[in-house]
């Protein structure tokens, strides 16, 4: 094989292993194996123990509907709106317990009893 085909030769080879290799990378690891595009609570400290996603942009989903005992003491909500921890009371109704910043995560946050989580400008 004459000097230059084997150059080309040579590049076209490097060039396809270069793509492969680039198309094969794995994706970075999202926070709490939490999708992107939804809010996942957990009952556990550093995203353990039980784990309830939602992907609804306005929407509430109950608590009691997951057999989910514990407290939320984790979150990730990678969702373009907030979400928002509520509670009953007989006495006094429905209380925003705590907000679930849009984008944001926490590992730790102090146990928080909650009935229901909604997201957007959904209410219980």
């Amino acid at each position: 094989m004459n000097p230059i085909r084997k150059a080309m030769f040579t590049t076209a080879a490097l060039c396809m292993l270069v793509a492969g290799s680039v198309a094969t990378a794995a994706p970075a690891s999202a926070v709490g194996n939490c999708p992107y595009g939804r809010v996942c609570v957990y009952d556990w400290q550093q995203f353990g123990g039980d784990k309830i996603i939602s992907g609804s942009i306005n929407r509430c989903f109950h608590l009691y509907e997951f057999e989910f005992e514990r407290y939320i003491e984790s979150y990730v909500n990678y969702m373009s709106v907030d979400a928002h921890m509520w509670t009953f009371d007989t006495g006094t109704g429905w209380e925003k317990t705590r907000t679930l910043v849009s984008g944001k995560f926490s590992s730790a946050i102090p146990p928080n009893y909650a009935t229901a989580v909604c997201t957007g400008n959904a209410k219980p």
